[in-house]
């Protein structure tokens, strides 16, 4: 199961919609064939595990790390797959929690012999997968650069480079590992970035997505030239100029009202970079599952570019978090942290 775990954790944020998957198939104690979900469309591990194998699979167990598909979608059922092949015993390391997925019953009942075998380290890979299925909104996570006294930009509003190079590449890798990311119209206007995943290697760059208020988007901004249609939401309809370019929608368009408006266009992920304004409101209503924060080894000392812009009424209104990791990157730290 290890050998399957590690597999599905190297095509993690290149599987689109579809969660990652590794599968091995081992007989008589030797491993005869392996695979992975490599992208969404594309066969899932266990078929490209079953045509890898170096030998007849029939009577052969497979290590697979999330429950076998049952139905058909873009590819056919892979319990298909399985019984097809022979194969004696399964082990899969997480229950898919998609209502359309029975495999382990479909298996049980067609006689070969299922076992779950629960993961911690599996479950953590899939619980962004099985939030944004449990909560009908994708899973968010909200992510910023700041000083060690907690400021996300000097007070002019300088915030290039807070952080050295090693924490720099590590926000490219989340963004490789989500549907999409999103900024505000301030940071779009003041920093014009490019909002693309770069990795050594190529990588999959997420949706940009803008949450841009008021703002009146002008021509050339780099999003334009993004591999992937921007989706702008605005309540301004001058913005409308850049509809075909992007998809542009005019309304009153909350947190919630955008997460929601996401998940019917099949986004399972969202990184948010934005400014001061944009984290503050995702905090306020609650609407996030992870904050990353990278924090520089520099003191700003005063500035009104703090993480949250609301004041507490008392230590115990305070937002509560949990830590789950500390990384040394660098010079800088990186701190995971979730809803207490």
């Amino acid at each position: 199961m290890k050998m399957a775990f590690d597999l599905a954790c190297m095509t993690v944020g290149q599987t689109g919609k579809n969660p990652a998957v590794g599968a091995v198939i081992v007989k008589e104690g030797k491993v005869i064939g392996m695979g992975a979900h490599l992208g969404y469309g594309k066969p899932h591990a266990e078929r490209q595990a079953l045509s890898s194998c170096s030998e007849d699979p029939a009577g052969a167990d497979i290590y697979v790390t999330l429950e076998p598909c049952s139905h058909h979608g873009k590819t056919p059922p892979c319990t298909e797959a399985i019984m097809e092949a022979g194969l004696s015993n399964i082990h899969y390391g997480a229950k898919d929690l998609n209502p359309k997925v029975s495999g382990h019953q479909v298996l049980a009942d067609a006689g070969l012999n299922v076992f779950h075998q629960p993961d911690e380290a599996i479950d953590q890979l899939y619980a962004p997968f099985f939030s944004h299925l449990e909560r009908h909104r994708p899973n968010v996570t909200l992510k910023c650069a700041m000083s060690l006294d907690g400021k996300l930009a000097l007070d002019d509003g300088t915030s290039t480079w807070i952080t050295g190079e090693a924490a720099r590449a590590d926000v490219h890798q989340e963004r490789h590992v989500h549907d999409a990311i999103l900024v505000g119209g301030g940071t779009l206007l003041h920093d014009d970035p490019m909002l693309t995943a770069r990795i050594e290697g190529g990588g999959v760059s997420p949706v940009p997505v803008v949450m841009a208020g008021g703002h009146v988007l002008p021509d050339g901004l780099k999003i334009f030239e993004h591999p992937e249609r921007a989706i702008i939401y605005t309540t301004n309809e001058t913005n409308l100029k850049h509809d075909g370019i992007c998809e542009v929608k005019v309304g009153e368009w909350s947190p919630e009202a955008i997460l929601d408006d996401l998940y019917g266009k099949g986004i399972s992920s969202l990184f948010v970079e934005g400014g001061a304004r944009v984290l503050t409101a995702f905090i306020k209503e609650g609407l996030y599952d992870r904050i990353l924060t990278y924090v520089a080894p520099k003191i700003f000392g005063e500035s009104r570019h703090a993480l949250y812009k609301e004041q507490s009424a008392s230590m115990e209104a305070a937002v509560q978090l949990e830590m789950v990791d500390v990384e040394k990157l660098g010079s800088d730290l990186k701190l995971t942290y979730r809803k207490a």
